[in-house]
């Protein structure tokens, strides 16, 4: 039973982030219509192992501080401010809260969390964290920067990559993108549910900083 319903939701999601989510331009449209996570296996059984299997090889997941710092924050959600939530990404896809991704793959960390791929280069660990039914309602990434030094200039290119962007299925209205020493995180989505995920992040680590705070439109 539990591999058919982690069928069912894989294909959700997959569809939902090609339906809900943001076209780029038209190299970022083909990546969204074609991720790896939609590869069709002959039964549910098949697609479960595989997951587990590549996001076991792919993924460090239990060495992701990225998906630490998204862990922490998610835990001092209420129960009247959480939601159904997804992380991780075609090779590491999860259903049960926050999830570690593949830093090396720039197709997926730019259509759907909206990290530039020219800035690829530059990071060496991501975790993602997004509303499971519709990313436009909320969607966060963590990147751990290789040389801190770069944190300006790579916050900049991720405002401009993600305001640059067309949206299907509503609109987010915020974007915010934060520093935590080395790591910079990025969300956009519903700007209440936007400031709630600030107000927490910020709580949780004092040394965080926003560097960028604006409506989308």
């Amino acid at each position: 039973m539990k591999k058919y319903l982690a069928l069912t939701m894989a294909a959700m999601m997959a569809l939902g982030m090609v339906a809900c989510g943001a076209k780029n331009d038209v190299e970022s449209s083909q990546e969204i219509v074609e991720p790896e996570s939609t590869v069709i296996a002959e039964s549910s059984e098949e697609v479960v192992e595989s997951s587990a299997v590549e996001g076991e090889s792919d993924v460090a997941v239990s060495d992701s501080e990225a998906l630490n710092i998204l862990t922490t924050v998610w835990a001092t959600y209420g129960a009247d401010e959480s939601f159904a939530v997804a992380g991780g990404d075609s090779t590491n896809m999860s259903f049960e809260g926050p999830a570690a991704c593949d830093p090396t793959n720039s197709a997926d960390l730019d259509s759907l969390f909206g990290f530039p791929a020219a800035q690829i280069e530059k990071i060496d660990d991501a975790a993602s964290m997004m509303h499971a039914m519709n990313q436009n309602t909320f969607t966060a990434g963590v990147y751990h920067l290789v040389d801190a030094a770069d944190m300006q200039t790579v916050a900049d290119e991720l405002k401009t990559n993600i305001l640059g962007r067309q949206w299907m299925c509503g609109f987010p209205e915020t974007l915010i993108i934060v520093s935590v020493d080395d790591y910079v995180i990025s969300a956009f989505g519903n700007g209440d549910v936007i400031e709630t995920f600030k107000n927490k992040l910020t709580a949780a680590y004092e040394n965080a900083v926003v560097l960028h705070e604006t409506a989308i439109e």
